[in-house]
């Protein structure tokens, strides 16, 4: 007698993803629940080009500038979708003034990098440095190098045996803004020539007691660097409208000072803080600061009810001078009397207040966060901490816990003066992927506004993305059942254009691996729980378990159906064989009564029923074709 199957499937779908290498480069980690979330811009050094990245390091704009050219070192988008960008040539040889930091041009663009006005300086006399600080009136105030000779510096008080044959360079803070023709012009300037003081010699200019006169700047204070006239060596410039001071970091002296924009005609320096030695108060042991980098005012990124409204941010370099091995980040609250525009200084010793910070991070790992060089420090609208350890091109949120929620490692290797992308996977040292400073912008800042942004690839090549920021939409489903001979053959196909990596087929009952036939295609002829499990090329992972469950039976020829997803939570799929014909559906409860019935006399090879109606529980299907009748339980649960 001719032996004829009965066939039944049920399936439940196991969605999980996985990622197949640590990631060292790009994003490392991404905790979406406890980040601030948004799009970070970063500039870095020795290439052209200025990326707006989601959380996932995906590019979404670029701003990008002609191969000649390099950061110099930084690009702030404004609320109208402009941006302010700064640029140099790469090729710096012949460059009468020049050292880390140095720029030449700003230039203010739209969003689509078209150029609206620009402003260059970089000659012999003056050139362009590190930051800028757009303001609200469309200009923007820049720092600049000022080259001062010999006889200059030795007229003014200072040590002939700290100079070189090229003098030294002062600084200037310009205030530049757009002419008729579109061309930048300088509308305001601040010398730090015309603040000096100098005890040395008595038969010079600005000649005094240095303790004194704690407004002045002392011509020969500082460390030396690398480029000998660099004196100063400003690295970031800020501004608060309200109280119109502008807020400088001297690193080599160790101190942020902020200078009266508006409310005097002299431009004084109304406050200085991170190293009395400075200005003759105090000795080492009162020193707060280590060649920091970003001091700026907190409030001016957050609301006025934020707890940091009127602090003071910094990203201090070097904690214990030039050979620590860790950096910190702080806050501090400067006192300030806005009726009388002075700010407060200890009676006993003549330094300005605050005696210390306000709040210090570091990292429970401390070389995490270290950078002797560039880097920034950002307070987030939800209180945590962006840092970007710049000399690593390393940057991280965390948490006023302390809990590392973001982390991005700038995916690009300096060679030759040029830092191109490298693969995942890539290891980098210190000083190959230059990254001046991070920025994070909220998702709702005002530029953003009606912008679709597109996630692009991100910067560095054969990407993986990490588990929180897998897209995976990957599913399967049953494509068809067919009954051939004595074997059941069953298809699955997974939806959208996937590249398939890998493809499994487990029987679970006796742990063996079945190999595919045709991709997702399988032949059995053998009761049991089978697990496919599809990997596609980004290592999203989905696996379904189909039942299959062969019985003899007599009836004229085999009947081979396809129930899915088993339990459901209403919805019922229904694969015929092909040459079933039409079928009757029924439904019983278990108290056999029925409960549904469907008659399908158009015969499509595929039913889909809603049973959303129905109670939780068990119930018996029954499907009777012209070749044979088919029985399985079913599981709803809602």
């Amino acid at each position: 007698m001719k032996q004829n199957y009965f066939l039944g499937l049920a399936l439940f779908i196991i969605a999980t993803t996985t990622f197949s290498q640590e990631n060292t480069v790009g994003t490392i980690i991404y905790n979406p629940e406890l980040s601030d979330g948004g799009y970070n811009l970063i500039y870095p050094h020795n290439q052209s080009t200025a990326f707006l990245m989601d959380m996932c390091g995906n590019v979404v704009h670029t701003w990008e500038h002609g191969d000649s050219l390099r950061p110099a070192n930084v690009l702030y988008i404004l609320e109208n979708t402009d941006v302010i960008t700064t640029y140099r040539p790469a090729d710096n040889s012949e460059d009468a003034i020049w050292a880390g930091g140095g720029g030449a041009s700003i230039e203010r663009r739209t969003w689509d990098n078209v150029p609206i006005w620009s402003f260059t300086r970089n000659d012999s006399a003056y050139r362009l440095h590190h930051d800028i600080q757009p303001l609200a009136n469309g200009n923007v105030l820049v720092t600049a190098w000022e080259q001062r000779d010999s006889l200059e510096c030795i007229e003014a008080g200072r040590n002939p045996a700290n100079l070189t044959g090229d003098g030294m360079w002062s600084e200037v803070i310009w205030e530049i803004g757009p002419d008729a023709y579109n061309e930048g012009q300088v509308v305001w300037e601040w010398a730090v020539w015309d603040h000096l003081i100098q005890d040395f010699d008595s038969t010079k200019s600005n000649y005094g007691v240095v303790a004194d006169n704690i407004h002045k700047i002392n011509i020969n204070f500082g460390q030396t660097l690398g480029a000998a006239a660099d004196w100063l060596h400003i690295n970031a410039i800020d501004y608060d409208p309200f109280s119109q001071h502008i807020m400088l970091s001297v690193p080599t002296f160790n101190e942020i000072w902020i200078v009266d924009r508006g409310n005097t005609t002299s431009g004084e320096l109304k406050w200085r803080w991170g190293n009395p030695m400075a200005y003759d108060r105090g000795d080492s042991s009162n020193t707060k600061l280590g060649f920091q980098h970003h001091t700026h005012w907190l409030d001016l990124a957050l609301d006025n009810d934020n707890a940091d409204y009127g602090k003071v941010g910094v990203f201090n370099n070097r904690v214990q001078g030039d050979t620590s091995e860790y950096s910190t980040v702080h806050t501090l609250i400067p006192f300030y009397d806005e009726y009388e525009n002075e700010y407060a200084v200890d009676a006993a010793s003549g330094t300005f207040l605050p005696t210390d910070f306000d709040w210090t991070f570091s990292s429970p790992d401390p070389n995490t966060i270290y950078s002797n060089i560039v880097s920034s420090f950002q307070r987030l609208d939800n209180g945590n901490s962006l840092i970007c350890s710049g000399k690593s091109g390393d940057t991280r949120e965390y948490t006023q816990e302390g809990e590392l929620v973001w982390y991005y490692k700038t995916p690009l290797l300096n060679q030759a003066g040029m830092a191109s992308p490298v693969s995942q996977g890539t290891v980098l040292n210190p000083f190959q992927n230059l990254t001046f400073r991070a920025h994070r912008y909220p998702a709702d800042f005002p530029a953003f506004d009606g912008i679709d942004f597109v996630a692009g690839a991100p910067i560095e090549l054969d990407p993986t993305p990490i588990a929180s920021c897998l897209v995976c939409d990957l599913a399967l489903e049953l494509d068809s059942i067919s009954y051939d001979s004595s074997s059941a053959n069953i298809s699955i196909i997974a939806n959208g254009s996937y590249d398939l990596n890998s493809i499994e087929w487990i029987n679970l009952s006796d742990s063996s691996v079945i190999p595919y036939q045709n991709e997702l295609d399988f032949t059995t002829t053998q009761s049991g729980d089978f697990l496919i499990t599809v990997t596609d090329i980004m290592g999203c992972t989905t696996s379904l378990v189909v039942s299959v469950i062969i019985d003899s039976v007599d009836s004229p020829s085999p009947l081979a159906v396809g129930l899915y997803p088993n339990p459901t939570t209403g919805i019922l799929n229904l694969v015929l064989n092909a040459s079933s014909g039409n079928a009757l559906v029924s439904i019983y409860n278990m108290q056999g009564q029925t409960v549904f019935t469907s008659n399908n006399s158009n015969s499509p090879n595929a039913l889909r029923f809603d049973l959303g109606h129905l109670n939780n529980g068990a119930y018996t299907i029954v499907i009777q074709t012209s070749t044979g009748v088919a029985t399985s339980r079913i599981l709803i649960q809602k």
